[in-house]
């Protein structure tokens, strides 16, 4: 048989919907080597959107957020889990899944009524049969960004830069051939640097990754930043707004925000920083989530833990009180889907997809309270896609979408602006 006699997006699908024989699993991976990466992964978004509710069943199919209850349900299920001695692997994995699904739409709830117009989630974990449509962080040879050296002087880092950047008194700006923008201490005879801090900036639909002086690599995602002090100090320490995946070194390293810090030695996590909250799932290692305002800190020390820091407005007095916890059990992949070539959304909110796209895509979003508060998305976004067909994505959920003033509504009341949906690219037909 001819590979041109050959389905291919057939047999994606059967891998999808988990009914590929082991002949057809060969089959497949021999294909796949005549397509480019990018070429097979607009495939498998194209099926995926295809299947639509012939996917296996979610674990969260029929199920409604209630904190209280998912708190209790998830501390039953621990406790149920330590009772059992030997248990297979397979049966690990499942209740890992299903406690982290759960502590989501748990934590995603609290948060909206929280936080109103901020928006801080954890992606919920999506079916098994998934996993390889997620493979491959978003190449860091692609990574650009601005530098802000001063109060003035603007520096452009392309993807095809290779090279010294830019001196500042003893430190060195480089990018390496592999994409890391790479800052040094190189002794010598160096003037002392006037300026205090460096400022490393992503915009829409752009991610950095950076190498600090002591080893610590951190993947800044789209419309982020970083101020790194230039004057060399015992400990390593930046600040961030935005959202990025940080993997420290055997050194102090702190992470600085707008409401506490962040420190940790020998770990990975992902944080995300916005005015009203500090967010932070661990992956290895250990860290403390500090809160200025209460003067205490949060220990988090095993895989999956979750760390918020937020703003409380259930207070009477209307003034918002800081509040600092912690949860187990979080899905630290799905944590981290926005480092993905292809994003994989399996019923999740609305409105945790639409923030997610906005901070990719760069929307502005007019009513954060006009989107519906009880509709669910599920679709796989390629990161390279225009931004249409997020927006198709969006009326697939049954959700209109608006254009005033270059911002985004799904306020009713704006449908004279109604944007345009296009009809998605057929490829390989």
């Amino acid at each position: 048989m001819g590979h041109t006699d050959i389905n291919i997006k057939e047999l994606i699908k059967k891998q999808l919907l988990e009914q590929l024989t082991v002949e057809e699993e060969k089959l497949l991976e021999r294909e796949k080597i005549r397509y480019t990466e990018d070429e097979y992964e607009l495939m498998v978004i194209e099926v995926l959107r295809g299947l639509g509710g012939q996917l296996p069943k979610g674990i969260l199919q029929d199920w409604q957020p209630d904190v209280d209850a998912i708190i209790e349900k998830a501390k039953a299920l621990k406790a149920e889990k330590e009772k059992v001695v030997k248990v297979q692997q397979e049966e690990k994995i499942y209740w890992a899944v299903a406690v982290a699904a759960l502590l989501f739409f748990g934590l995603a709830t609290l948060i909206y009524f929280a936080l109103r117009q901020e928006v801080t989630y954890v992606l919920p974990a999506g079916n098994n049969s998934l996993h390889f449509a997620n493979d491959g962080d978003i190449p860091s040879e692609e990574s650009s960004c601005m530098l802000l050296v001063g109060k003035s002087t603007w520096i452009k880092v392309y993807p095809d830069h290779v090279g010294r950047i830019k001196q500042v008194g003893d430190l060195l700006i480089s990018r390496t051939k592999e994409g890391v923008l790479k800052i040094e201490r190189r002794e010598g005879n160096h003037e002392a640097s006037t300026i205090a801090n460096l400022e490393i900036h992503t915009e829409a639909r752009q991610q950095c990754v950076l190498e600090t002086e002591d080893g610590t690599r951190i993947r800044m995602n789209a419309q982020t930043w970083v101020r790194y002090p230039i004057q060399k100090r015992d400990i390593s320490y930046i600040d961030l707004i935005g959202e990025a995946y940080v993997s420290t070194s055997e050194k102090t390293f702190i992470v600085g925000t707008v409401k506490g810090k962040v420190t940790s030695t020998s770990s990975d996590f992902v944080i995300k920083s916005v005015k009203e909250s500090t967010k932070t799932v661990l992956n290895n290692g250990k860290l403390d989530l500090y809160a200025y305002s209460l003067k205490k800190s949060k220990r988090l020390h095993s895989p999956r833990d979750l760390g918020i820091l937020m703003a409380d407005w259930s207070d009477k007095s209307s003034v918002p009180k800081d509040t600092l916890f912690r949860m187990e059990d979080m899905n630290f992949e799905m944590a981290k889907m926005w480092t993905r070539k292809v994003r994989t959304y399996e019923n999740i909110p609305l409105r945790a997809f639409v923030e997610e796209m906005s901070r990719w895509e760069g929307f502005t979003i007019k009513q954060w309270d006009c989107l519906p508060k009880n509709k669910f998305i599920t679709t796989s976004v390629h990161y390279q896609s225009a931004k249409e067909e997020v927006y198709s994505a969006i009326k697939d959920a049954g959700v209109l979408l608006y254009e005033e003033r270059g911002m985004l509504s799904f306020c009713p009341e704006d449908k004279k602006n109604k944007i345009a949906m296009t009809e998605r690219r057929k490829h390989h037909e």
